[in-house]
């Protein structure tokens, strides 16, 4: 559903306050590896994750959840920094390709699936359960 948008695209921003817990950065590393699978090996992809920081107590785990997100990203030709905003609430993707993606939850789209290992969902993205959302996909430019 995000992949038709950002194919092509070697500058991707994403916006989300909520990308704190260990659900909500597996859902960050889906898209990392959706958007790695899709490009040339040889490209590289800079990714710059806008987020929040989390509450004093939990900063220093989400700190170290998106280090190792940009050093898994760094594997695979992404480069991943993050920007940290405190006035941000609207949650979006936004490309050099011009398409810009407005997601009413942000990245955090999936039912908690039942953390057996044996759960097809949690190997495939497609065969995971989603909760109601919404997508608004804008055109800005030609890109």
């Amino acid at each position: 559903m995000l992949l038709p948008y950002l194919r092509g695209a070697t500058e991707i921003t994403i916006v989300d306050p909520y990308i704190r817990a260990p659900h909500q950065g597996r859902n960050l590393v889906d898209l990392l590896a959706l958007l790695a699978s899709a490009k040339d090996p040889a490209d590289e992809i800079s990714v710059t994750l806008v987020t929040k920081e989390d509450k004093p107590e939990y900063e220093q785990q989400q700190l170290l959840m998106l280090k190792a997100i940009q050093d898994g990203a760094a594997s695979v030709g992404i480069k991943f920094n993050v920007q940290w905003d405190s006035s941000i609430h609207d949650r979006s993707i936004s490309s050099d390709t011009g398409w810009k993606i407005l997601l009413g939850r942000g990245l955090d789209i999936f039912q908690k699936g039942s953390g057996s290992q044996f759960d097809i969902g949690a190997r495939r993205q497609e065969f995971r359960q989603v909760v109601a959302f919404g997508i608004t996909y804008i055109r800005e430019s030609q890109g």
